[in-house]
C-alpha cells in the first residue's frame, strides 16, 4: 500500500461509524500520514440512535439520552470535542427509581448492592419483598458458588437470591437496557462482573464488603447500590431503550458521584460535532451499500468474485457496490451497521461468519414522549422514574420523569416524560398506530400516576431490529465471527451487536477500529484486527 494514498471505508453513519471516521482522519493528521476516508450512511441522517428533538423548550431524546460516567471513552471524546463544559451529571436530588410491583410503585430499597442486601436493616424496611422473599435473599452469603461459564441471567439470580428477587426487581434492573429476556441473556456478556465476583469469593454480599473494606481490589465499588449503580429506567444503552439518571448543573457539580452524564443540548451536539470535525472525510448519507467484494491487491477486479480464499492473509482491495449503482474501491472497510446487516455485506467475502452474525436476535421497541404544563401533574415526580416487571403484565415497560433528572430537557413550569413499549416477547405495541400508542401511555400513566392531563406534546418513535440480545454463548459467537474475519485483512466488524451496547462501548469499539486499521494499511502490522 505504498506510492499512493491509502483510502478506507467506513460503512454506517451512527456513533460507532462516526467516532471511527473521526479517528481515521485526526490520527492520519497527528502522524503526517496521507488518507482518504469515506463514510457511508443509508438512512438521510447521522448519529444512528443517537436522535434529539427541540421543540417547544424541550429537549427530547428519541433514543439514549446519557451515558454511563464510569465508563470513560464518551466522555473524553466529548471533551476532546470542546464539549466538557456541557456534560451534565444527574440530579443529586432526584436519583431514587422506582419498581411497579402489584399495581404500586415501591422505591428500590436501601441497603442493596443489585439485588443482595449488603443492610439488612435498611433492606427488611422494604413492601416490596415478601418476608419470605427477603429471608431468601439475605441467604445469598451461604449459597455455594456456581460453576464457571455462562448461563442465563434468570438462571444466576434466581440460584443466588432466589425467584421473588429476579421477578420483582432483577429481571427489570438488569434486563431492561437490552430491552431482553432474563430466562435468554447471558450473565457473561451482560454482567459479567457479577460472576466474577461470585466465582471469586462466593458470593456478591461477600465481595462487595471486602470492596468497601479494602477498595477496588475486593471486586466491588464501595458504596455501591442498586438505586446507585444506573437502576434508573433503561439506564446507559446506545440503543432506543436507553435513559440516564438525573442531571442539572455544570460538569463538575456533582459529578463524581453521578452515575451518568449527559449533554446540555442533548446527545445530538456529540454527533453534530463530530459531523463538522470531520472536515477531511468524504461524507454521504442516503446511500446504501449493497456489495462489498475483495480481490488480492495488485490483482484487477472482476464482478462477482467476492471470495478471495480461505487462508488469505495478504492486503486486498475492496470493492463496494452501492444503491446508485456506482462502485469504487478501498484498502480497508470498518462494517459499522448491524448484524445482520453485516451478513448480507461480508458473506460473499467470509461465508462462515454469516451463521454467528444472524444468530444475534434483535428486539423492536418504541419510546413515547409526553410533555405537559408541570402545574396540571399532581405527581411529584420525585426520582428518575420507574420500571415495570413482565408479571405486571402492562404496556410500558419504563417511564423515565425526564425533567425531574435534566434540567435542560424542559423549562420550570414543564414536565417531560419519556415511556417504553416493546421488549422480547413482548412485541404487540408494534403493531399500534402512534395514536393508540400515547392513549395507551396516558391510559397507564393514570392509573399508576394518576396523570389526567391533556399533554401539550407527544411524539412516538419506533425503533425497528434496534436492540441486539447477548443470550447465552454470545461472547462465544463473537469469537467465531473474529475468527472467521482473521483471514480477510483490511476488514473490521465493530459496534452495538458485539462489544457492548453503550454510548460508550460503540465509542470505544469505533476508536479501536480506527486505530488497527490505520496500523493495517500503513503497514505495521497485517494481522487482521477482527471484531472490535
Amino acid at each position: 500500500m505504498t506510492g499512493r494514498r491509502p483510502h478506507v471505508a467506513v460503512i454506517g453513519g451512527g456513533i460507532t461509524g462516526l467516532t471511527a471516521a473521526y479517528f481515521l482522519q485526526e490520527t492520519a493528521r497527528e502522524q503526517g500520514r496521507p488518507l482518504s476516508v469515506s463514510l457511508l450512511e443509508a438512512s438521510d441522517r447521522l448519529g444512528g440512535k443517537i436522535l434529539t428533538e427541540r421543540v417547544d423548550g424541550f429537549c427530547i431524546e428519541a433514543g439514549p439520552d446519557s451515558f454511563l460516567a464510569r465508563k470513560p471513552w464518551a466522555r473524553q471524546l466529548a471533551e476532546r470535542l470542546g464539549l466538557g463544559q456541557e456534560l451534565v451529571p444527574t440530579d443529586p436530588r432526584h436519583r431514587r427509581t422506582y419498581i411497579l410491583h402489584g399495581g404500586r410503585l415501591h422505591p428500590i430499597p436501601e441497603g442493596l448492592f443489585m439485588f443482595v442486601p449488603v443492610d439488612l436493616g435498611a433492606f427488611l424496611r422494604t413492601r416490596l419483598f415478601s418476608p419470605l422473599g427477603k429471608a431468601r435473599m439475605a441467604l445469598e452469603p451461604f449459597i455455594p458458588k456456581g460453576p464457571a461459564g455462562d448461563e442465563t441471567i434468570a438462571r444466576f439470580v434466581t440460584r443466588r437470591a432466589g425467584r421473588e428477587a429476579l421477578e420483582r426487581l432483577a429481571e427489570p434492573l438488569l434486563t431492561g437496557i437490552y430491552s431482553g429476556r432474563a430466562d435468554r441473556l447471558g450473565i457473561m456478556s451482560t454482567f459479567p462482573q457479577l460472576k466474577e465476583m461470585e466465582q471469586r469469593t462466593g458470593s456478591l454480599v461477600k465481595s462487595f464488603l471486602a470492596g468497601r473494606s479494602g477498595g477496588a481490589a475486593g471486586g466491588a465499588r464501595p458504596g455501591a447500590k442498586a438505586s446507585g449503580t444506573g437502576a434508573g429506567p433503561k439506564a446507559g444503552a446506545a440503543g432506543p431503550g436507553a435513559n440516564g439518571a438525573a442531571g442539572g448543573g455544570g460538569a463538575n457539580a456533582g459529578a463524581g458521584d453521578s452515575a451518568f452524564l449527559a449533554l446540555r443540548g442533548g446527545l445530538a451536539t456529540l454527533v453534530e460535532t463530530l459531523t463538522q470535525r470531520l472536515d477531511g472525510v468524504s461524507v454521504r448519507t442516503g446511500i446504501r451499500v449493497t456489495e462489498i467484494a475483495a480481490h488480492p491487491a495488485g490483482q484487477p477486479f472482476a464482478p462477482g468474485a467476492g471470495h478471495i480464499g480461505e487462508t488469505a492473509l495478504a492486503p486486498a482491495i475492496y470493492s463496494l457496490t452501492l444503491s446508485d449503482g456506482t462502485r469504487f474501491q478501498a484498502d480497508a472497510v470498518i462494517v459499522a451497521v448491524p448484524a445482520y446487516v453485516a451478513a448480507q455485506l461480508i458473506g460473499p467475502i467470509c461465508p462462515e461468519a454469516v451463521p454467528h452474525l444472524q444468530a444475534i436476535r434483535f428486539v423492536s421497541t418504541i419510546t413515547c414522549v409526553l410533555g405537559f404544563d408541570r402545574a396540571s401533574v399532581q405527581h411529584p415526580l420525585d426520582g428518575s422514574g420507574f420500571l415495570v416487571p413482565r408479571r405486571e403484565g402492562r404496556c410500558i415497560t419504563a417511564c423515565t420523569w425526564v425533567s425531574s433528572k435534566w434540567a435542560h430537557a424542559a423549562k420550570p413550569d414543564q414536565a417531560l416524560i419519556r415511556c417504553y413499549l416493546g421488549r422480547d416477547g413482548e412485541q404487540e405495541a408494534l403493531g399500534w398506530s402512534d395514536e393508540e400508542v400515547a392513549v395507551a401511555v396516558r391510559r397507564e400513566l393514570k392509573e399508576l400516576m394518576g396523570i389526567t392531563a391533556e399533554p401539550r406534546l407527544a411524539r412516538v418513535y419506533r425503533w425497528e431490529r434496534a436492540m441486539p440480545q447477548y443470550e447465552v454463548g454470545h461472547r462465544e459467537r463473537v469469537a467465531a465471527i473474529e475468527g472467521s474475519l482473521a483471514r480477510h485483512p483490511g476488514l473490521i466488524l465493530a459496534g452495538a451487536s458485539y462489544h457492548g451496547v453503550g454510548v460508550p462501548d460503540c465509542i470505544r469499539q469505533g476508536q479501536d477500529a480506527a486505530e488497527r486499521i490505520l496500523s493495517y494499511v500503513f503497514g505495521k502490522g497485517r494481522q487482521h484486527p477482527g471484531v472490535e
